[in-house]
């Protein structure tokens, strides 16, 4: 690739997965203020002279932001026109960041499973045989891209498929849950993603109303079903229920690492 210095003004970076943490923003843009460099974004040059971004979202918005005009890219072999592979190579990068929220990383997955379809089509098949679980068939597909995305990123292809399940989540409700905690949590993502979409978004307007006092999506859907609201586990019953499923070496790492907590409980214990 070849490193060129380009105005800002001339990148795309419309239409992107992930929605920008204005956090992250504002940490970079004090970076670039105190002259700490940042890694060049990466971008695809367009026919227009033009270029469209590809890596580095948040790092061109706090150039941006730090009053800058003019940013380094290294320019790919990618070209612009070819719009599967520009967004599979943001979906790779996004999937080697560690600081991607739960819900970030179900929706990269899910488009690499649609460029993935798209590159390997399934055979044609006829209707399904008498008695023949047309559920299973619709699932070929997933099962396929969950060995190969597991293979991939080392991880089960069960937390493939979840995490595909999320993605199933109301586009409109992605969007505005993105900056949300539960962007963060598995299973309230899921826990929204078996409800139908008019209820995610019922649900995600009560998430985000702060007058509601909810933060939790089964306490929405029992405002939203006017139920009584589930009992929750306060926060360290919580921790002692996960504790208890952790092997011994990563019990004794827990310990190790609150040691002084635990010496002022005996000592308090004694006394």
């Amino acid at each position: 690739m070849i490193r060129k210095s380009i105005k800002i003004e001339d990148i795309d970076a419309s239409e992107r997965l992930r929605e920008l943490r204005p956090d992250w923003v504002e940490t970079f843009a004090e970076q670039i203020a105190a002259g700490e460099p940042l890694p060049a974004i990466e971008v695809a040059a367009k026919p227009d002279g033009k270029w469209l971004l590809l890596l580095g979202a948040h790092r061109l918005a706090a150039h941006a932001k730090a009053g800058r005009t003019i940013i380094d890219a290294d320019v790919s072999d990618i070209s612009a026109l070819d719009a599967d592979a520009c967004r599979l190579r943001e979906v790779k990068g996004n999937l080697v960041c560690a600081e991607l929220s739960v819900l970030d990383r179900a929706v990269s997955l899910a488009e690499w499973k649609r460029i993935y379809e798209a590159k390997n089509p399934l055979p044609k098949r006829g209707r399904p045989a008498a008695g023949e679980n047309g559920e299973k068939i619709s699932n070929i597909f997933v099962e396929r891209f969950s060995a190969a995305a597991a293979r991939a990123l080392g991880i089960t292809e069960r937390s493939v498929q979840l995490a595909l399940e999320v993605a199933s989540i109301d586009a409109e409700v992605r969007r505005k849950l993105a900056l949300h905690e539960v962007s963060d949590s598995q299973s309230e993502l899921l826990a929204l993603a078996r409800q139908s979409v008019a209820r995610q978004r019922e649900i995600a307007k009560l998430l985000l109303d702060p007058e509601s006092g909810i933060a939790y999506v089964d306490d929405a859907i029992a405002a939203i079903d006017k139920t009584p609201a589930p009992a929750r586990a306060s926060a360290w019953e919580a921790i002692s229920n996960k504790f208890s499923k952790l092997k011994e070496a990563q019990q004794y790492a827990f310990f190790d690492a609150h040691q002084d907590a635990i010496a002022i409980w005996q000592k308090s214990r004694k006394a």
